[in-house]
C-alpha cells in the first residue's frame, strides 16, 4: 500500500562513505539485507558477509512515524544519532536526519566501518502545517530560562510546571511541530530509568492541560491516539 505525499527516504552510503542511492520508502515496509534481490535494500558488496542475507533489519511504518527494527542480527543494527552511536534493541522510532548504520567490517586496529542509511522524513500535512492564528494561541518554551509561555492576543502568560514537565515541553519544542512518539517521550523525561509506563506519561500530559485549561488552551497540546503528542508552538 502507497501512502501519497507522505513519503520518505533512505540515503545509502558504502562503508567509505560513498553515496550510492536514494531509495524512497512508499509503502509500509522496507527490509535491509545483503542481497539485492531478496531485500527492498541490498548492501553490496560485503565480502566479509558480515550483512544478513535477508532481513538484517527493516524500516517499518506506523501512522505518520518511521521505525528501524532489528531482524536478530548477530552482528547487530546501529543508530547514529547526533554524535551518539547506539545498538538497536527491537524496534526504535525515527527522527528525520538519524543515521541507521550496518556493520560493514571490522579492521585490524579495531575500528568498525559501517554501511550507513541516512533517514529522511518526508512532507507531512498534520506535522508541517503554518503556525496557529493569534487568536487561537500557541506556546513558546525558553529552555536558556526554563520558561513556558502561552501568547495569544498580544499577550504573554507564564504557565509554571514542575520539573518533569520540562523536560517534556522542551523535548516537544524541539520537534515542533512534529509529531512526538510516546517512547521517545518518556527516554525525554525519564531517560533509562525503568518502572515507568505511558499511563504515567499520559498523566504529565493531563496535568499540562489542567495548566493550560484556566486559558481555555488545552487544544495547544495535541493527542493522536495511539501514536503520541504534539506542540503547538509559536512560529514554526
Amino acid at each position: 500500500m502507497e501512502f501519497r505525499g507522505q513519503t520518505a527516504e533512505v540515503v545509502v552510503s558504502g562503508p567509505e562513505g560513498d553515496a550510492r542511492e536514494t531509495v524512497v520508502l512508499t509503502g509500509t515496509r522496507a527490509s535491509v539485507g545483503r542481497l539485492a534481490d531478496l531485500n527492498d535494500i541490498g548492501l553490496q558488496p560485503d565480502e566479509n558477509r558480515v550483512v544478513s542475507r535477508a532481513g538484517h533489519c527493516t524500516f517499518e511504518r506506523e501512522g505518520r512515524l518511521w521505525f528501524v527494527v532489528d531482524g536478530g542480527s548477530v552482528n547487530g543494527t546501529f543508530l547514529r544519532r547526533g554524535n551518539e552511536l547506539q545498538r538497536v534493541d527491537g524496534r526504535t522510532v525515527l527522527r528525520d536526519g538519524d543515521v541507521v548504520c550496518v556493520l560493514a567490517a571490522v579492521e585490524a586496529s579495531g575500528v568498525r566501518r559501517f554501511f550507513e542509511l541516512a533517514f529522511h522524513a518526508g512532507q507531512d500535512s498534520q506535522a508541517t502545517r503554518a503556525a496557529p492564528l493569534a487568536a487561537e494561541g500557541c506556546l513558546r518554551y525558553d529552555a536558556a530560562e526554563a520558561r513556558l509561555v502561552l501568547v495569544r492576543g498580544g499577550e504573554r502568560h507564564e504557565i509554571p510546571i514542575r520539573a518533569q514537565a520540562h523536560f517534556l515541553v522542551r523535548y516537544m519544542a524541539e520537534r515542533a511541530p512534529a509529531l512526538c512518539a510516546h517512547d521517545e517521550l518518556m527516554h525525554a523525561v525519564w531517560a533509562d530509568e525503568p518502572m515507568h509506563s505511558r499511563e504515567e506519561l499520559a498523566k504529565l500530559v493531563w496535568e499540562l492541560r489542567k495548566k493550560l485549561q484556566p486559558f481555555s488552551a488545552e487544544h495547544l497540546i495535541e493527542n493522536e491516539r495511539r501514536l503520541g503528542y504534539r506542540l503547538r508552538t509559536c512560529g514554526e
